[in-house]
């Protein structure tokens, strides 16, 4: 799932930055304990945060977020949520962060529950595209 999820996270339209705008540090992704989530810790900073490691994060819950982390433990704080649907195309994805990364605060501050947790859906089929 990861190489799948790193593959459509860099597709973009023409004219936009390189991947290497964002230079992906790693890719964490957990589907068996818990909601399933995806954690890409990115070397690229927010304007205003910029002494604090910025992580995109997915979860089945919220769906996509931007978050720095505060601590050398791993612990982040969210700056901003997608909060659209919960898959939405990889473009919208690149776009949220890309706003993010330019000073343009996309997004909403507190999250939206776009599904329940384990809900009787097609998740698990549309996640299978990114593996």
């Amino acid at each position: 799932m990861t190489k799948g999820l790193e593959i459509r996270l860099a597709s973009r339209p023409k004219g936009w930055p390189t991947t290497d705008n964002f230079d992906v540090v790693e890719v964490d992704v957990d589907v068996e304990e818990g909601p399933a989530t995806a954690i890409i810790i990115l070397r690229s900073r927010m304007p205003t945060f910029a002494e604090f490691p910025l992580l995109l994060t997915w979860d089945e819950i919220s769906g996509w977020a931007v978050r720095v982390e505060i601590s050398g433990d791993g612990d982040t704080t969210p700056l901003s949520y997608l909060g659209e649907e919960i898959l939405p195309p990889p473009v919208r994805v690149r776009r949220y962060l890309w706003d993010s990364l330019v000073g343009r605060y996309p997004g909403t501050l507190r999250p939206r529950p776009l599904r329940h947790l384990d809900a009787a859906d097609d998740l698990e089929r549309r996640l299978a595209r990114f593996g």
